[in-house]
């Protein structure tokens, strides 16, 4: 034999024994083989002892060989060669184990538990099969089955501990709960008091309805741990749920005694406070826990949210909230969130220039979130930032180009700067991005509608309304502005007249509303009428408008109460404000102009 050949069969040996070594590893049945040796020198009357050497070997080889089809995925492969070795040694629990696996692989459970039953008939000793074979009753959800056979691994193998486990688990899943716990107590005996076995045990006596005894074995954990402030915690928690507030102090008070620092405590604190109605030292407890740095952001927002009713929270009487949202600022100086959080309380409480102060300071750490861009539109709206809201509605417009509501700020905001051609360019490109909300659509149209009107494109203004109508027909606003602008050209005035009083109807309260329709009665020639309606809207304590003024001294005129009209024209005139063109030369002439 030459060098090369001692070398070449070296590696080959070596090549064999860590394959074998692997088979070894990864198959638990391959001690099954060496167990069939075994039978065959010391049990001189077992069937495995009738085997010839050439038998042996063959078993040998086809056991080796599914094993191999078996690493390499061929699975048919694999349970032809085990099948062949049962045909040669038909008490081969190794190859029944093996195949019993593949069987349930291929759903085929009935078989493979027929298999595994008779391996452990033949061979009690190894655990793996009594694993296989619950498994298979697992799937064919045989749980009385199963029972019994974690019952037998935690007889046979007291040391491995996992099993007990797994028996109280399948306990559970049977719905026997005292025999849960029962074999829990046998595992407590062994390992001693753990907070997993004691929370298992509670909910367990829980369920069965036995608050008492599900309340011991948290006492139990605390007596062996009585240092673990969150031991201590739950036990407090489980005095809560009894409503015995008293020993939930005690316990909440040790836990502070022992971890003072606890990001928790003062929460709990609160909530006991406010479970026992003494509101204000449950607010204190907030306050506390609030501030410290310990507790995250995140479940301080939420906590405020849960603690706080949405009404509650938003109300005109929020002070608390506030405070605590002052606190979260100054706990957490800069974060988005609890400026986020704190704008949206100053905004709802009313406050709104310190609510958008501190969204400018939002915007300087995060200028990503739509929504704050949104809150601060929405704020410089009502603060009539004209001239702010432009440039705020320009800046969103570009960073979330396809969002349509910064062009209807900025278009609002342009038309009230009388910006009317600038308007329109917004307006009109934001209407094109409305998807899926017609409110908003038909808020774009009337918008338009108002500023097609002050361009004097009529028709455009008319078919803008028109579009608004059909969206939403019970829209006061644009029934009244589209009532009055028509009034105002003296056309289409009878639809003029149902659309005002329609505005009426849906807004009984409104001066401006009252005005319109009954300028409209006016235009019609209905004076009478027109005069109990435009003297509503003076008489109301809201209006001091020069052109209602004005309107009412014209309807007087024509009923030819002159001297009434007069002094209708000055007391317009006297506002200050603007009124038609006509009003100085009608107050000089004394007679109607329009």
């Amino acid at each position: 034999m030459t060098i090369i050949q001692k070398q070449y069969n070296m590696k080959f040996q070596q090549a064999i024994f860590v394959f074998i070594t692997f088979l070894l590893l990864v198959s638990p049945a391959f001690n099954g083989e060496i167990s069939a040796q075994k039978k065959v020198k010391n049990h001189k009357d077992d069937k495995t002892e009738q085997l010839s050497d050439f038998n042996i070997k063959e078993r040998k080889a086809a056991f080796m060989e599914a094993n191999k089809q078996k690493l390499l995925e061929n699975y048919e492969a694999a349970a032809e060669n085990y099948l062949k070795a049962l045909k040669i040694d038909p008490g081969h629990d190794a190859s029944m184990y093996e195949l019993a696996r593949i069987y349930l692989r291929q759903n085929r459970t009935d078989d493979g538990i027929i298999l595994i039953e008779q391996a452990i008939a033949i061979n009690d000793s190894n655990s793996w099969y009594y694993i296989l074979l619950a498994e298979m009753y697992k799937q064919t959800r045989q749980y009385d089955k199963v029972v019994e056979v974690f019952e037998k691994l935690s007889n046979k193998f007291p040391e491995n501990i996992e099993y007990r486990y797994d028996l109280a688990l399948t306990y559970i899943i049977t719905g026997d709960y005292k025999k849960a716990i029962d074999t829990y107590n046998n595992l407590e005996g062994v390992i001693g008091v753990t907070e997993d076995i004691s929370l298992k045990k509670r909910n367990l006596w829980n369920n069965l309805d036995k608050p008492g005894k599900a309340l011991n074995e948290i006492e139990k954990l605390v007596d062996a741990y009585p240092y673990n402030s969150r031991y201590l915690q739950i036990l407090a928690e489980s005095y809560v749920d009894m409503e015995n507030y008293d020993k939930a102090l005690e316990n909440y008070l040790k836990v502070l005694e022992i971890d003072p620092d606890d990001p928790y405590i003062h929460i709990s604190l609160s909530d006991l406070y406010r479970k026992k109605g003494e509101d204000e030292k449950a607010c204190d407890e907030l306050k506390l826990g609030f501030a410290n740095p310990g507790l995250d952001l995140d479940s301080k927002i939420q906590i405020l949210i849960t603690y706080y009713s949405f009404d509650q929270l938003f109300n005109d009487n929020n002070g608390p909230a506030l405070e605590l949202a002052e606190i979260l600022n100054k706990t957490h100086p800069g974060d988005p969130r609890s400026l986020s959080l704190y704008s949206d309380l100053l905004y709802r409480s009313g406050k709104l220039p310190e609510a958008l102060e501190t969204i400018n300071e939002v915007l300087k750490v995060d200028s990503s979130n739509y929504s704050i861009w949104e809150q601060k539109m929405f704020i410089e709206n009502e603060l009539k930032q004209n001239e702010q809201l432009i440039e705020t509605s320009r800046i969103v417009s570009e960073l979330f180009p396809m969002q349509p509501l910064p062009y209807l700020f900025g278009g609002f905001a342009s038309y009230q700067q009388k910006k009317y051609e600038d308007a329109r360019k917004s307006l009109e490109t934001g209407s094109k991005l409305v998807v899926g909300n017609d409110r908003l659509q038909a808020q774009f149209y009337s918008t338009l509608g108002d500023i097609y009107n002050q361009l004097e494109d009529h028709n455009k203004s008319d078919e803008n309304y028109d579009k608004a109508l059909k969206i939403t027909p019970d829209d006061a606003y644009v029934l009244n502005n589209y009532s009055y602008f028509l009034s105002l050209r003296s056309t289409n005035l009878e639809k003029a007249k149902q659309m005002a009083a329609r505005a009426t109807e849906i807004d009984p309260d409104s001066p401006s509303f009252m005005d319109t329709y009954g300028w409209v009665l006016y235009k019609l020639g209905e004076y009478e009428e027109a005069e109990v309606w435009v003297k509503k809207s003076i008489d109301h304590p809201e209006e001091d408008s020069a052109v209602v003024l004005e309107h009412y001294g014209d309807i007087l005129y024509k009923l030819d109460r002159k001297n009434e009209a007069l002094e209708y024209w000055q007391k317009a005139m006297d506002t200050g404000q603007e009124a038609s063109e006509f009003l100085e030369k009608k107050i000089k002439d004394q007679t109607l102009y329009e």
